[in-house]
């Protein structure tokens, strides 16, 4: 008998997991169905700490997002996690104006600080190998060691003699008065169930088939791979920001940008690749490399074909409902449906990782007040 079980150790699932135990006696359990925690969503992915420019204003993405980054800043100070907040660049060509001041307005309205419109001449000077003719500079944004952190989090959940379960999944849950019976399939295939108050659905690629376990009607997801390609290291130390083309609606995606590591690498991705089949394949097709080449040299000076490499792959769960290209996050506790202690969420892609504290502090604080 636990008070609440977590499904899922990814980022979020971690984050809920350490604020429950900071500010709770509550007995936790998380389970896991990798080996360990944040195999998915949560490690394979730019690992951006994003500024909150993109999202429609008042949404979760928003609100969660903006907390989030100050909290995120703050939180990797504290405990030593390794971080650049070296800010970005949103390129764009004369024939895109409407659309980088559309950007920039609606950064505006969601009160990120430190947004600056500039135009090709400032471009040259502080990124000598990027060829636009205007850009959104963002002060803000960041990389973070996703690794470290949810290392961090994992160890202070820990710290709380929280148990974890890995090589586990969830195969039922089941109301039953007050309590829900979880029924899990463990690592040598037997079934074990346990009861708790609350769940909290947390689990990613796999969030909307838990969240259907309950017969609730929730959001569907879609697979949407990204690819990314390393440059080579005769690029190393080449750029001093993160540099982003304008968003691809058609795919809900922030479009093939440049990122640095903390080694001064780069690399071009993700883009983007509906899978019809939901089948977690991270290979990376080398014959990708034509388009990133095709979208990498829009921005990068003298970029060769041979300066690209195939690197790793990430899937994001895509909300499907919406006609938003980019939905919305689904979080709610799906008390008005007739499961009071269940919450769910659900299409938790970027900016997730950047918004994981403020939404593990909500989540924790909507538990406490319950």
């Amino acid at each position: 008998m636990y008070n609440v079980v977590i499904i899922g150790a990814g980022v979020i699932g971690l984050s809920i997991a350490k604020y429950l135990g900071e500010k709770t006696n509550l007995s936790v359990l998380v389970i896991e169905k990798e080996d360990s925690f944040g195999k998915g969503v949560s490690s394979r992915n730019s690992e951006v700490i994003h500024s909150g420019i993109y999202y429609e204003p008042n949404s979760l993405k928003a609100k969660h997002c903006i907390k989030g980054r100050h909290y995120l800043y703050e939180y990797c100070l504290q405990n030593k996690i390794w971080f650049n907040n070296c800010g970005k660049l949103v390129v764009s060509k004369v024939n895109q104006q409407a659309q980088i001041e559309e950007l920039f307005k609606n950064a505006n309205e969601n009160g990120v600080d430190g947004i600056q419109l500039i135009d090709k001449n400032e471009i040259e000077k502080l990124e000598p190998f990027i060829n636009s003719d205007a850009a959104l500079k963002v002060d803000c944004t960041g990389i973070v060691s996703a690794h470290d952190l949810m290392s961090s989090l994992y160890n202070k959940s820990k710290s709380f003699e929280h148990d974890y379960l890995f090589k586990s999944k969830v195969m039922g849950v089941q109301k039953k008065s007050e309590l829900y019976n979880i029924e899990i399939e463990n690592y040598f295939g037997q079934i074990e169930k346990l009861d708790c108050n609350w769940v909290i659905n947390a689990s990613g690629l796999s969030s909307d088939i838990i969240g259907n376990l309950t017969g609730l009607k929730i959001p569907s997801l879609k697979f949407l791979k990204g690819s990314y390609f390393k440059l080579s290291s005769k690029w190393r130390g080449k750029f001093q920001r993160l540099v982003y083309p304008l968003p691809d609606k058609e795919h809900g995606s922030l479009g093939i940008h440049l990122t640095i590591d903390a080694d001064q690498m780069a690399r071009l991705g993700p883009n983007a690749d509906w899978i019809e089949d939901r089948i977690e394949n991270y290979n990376v097709d080398q014959s990708l490399s034509k388009i990133f080449f095709n979208e990498g040299r829009k921005y990068i000076e003298n970029l060769k074909p041979e300066d690209i490499s195939p690197d790793y792959a990430g899937i994001r769960p895509k909300i499907s409902l919406s006609e938003n290209s980019m939905p919305d996050f689904y979080i709610e506790h799906e008390d008005k449906n007739g499961y009071p202690g269940f919450i769910n969420l659900i299409g938790m892609e970027s900016p997730g990782l950047t918004a994981c504290l403020s939404i593990g502090e909500f989540i924790s604080d909507l538990i406490i007040e319950n």
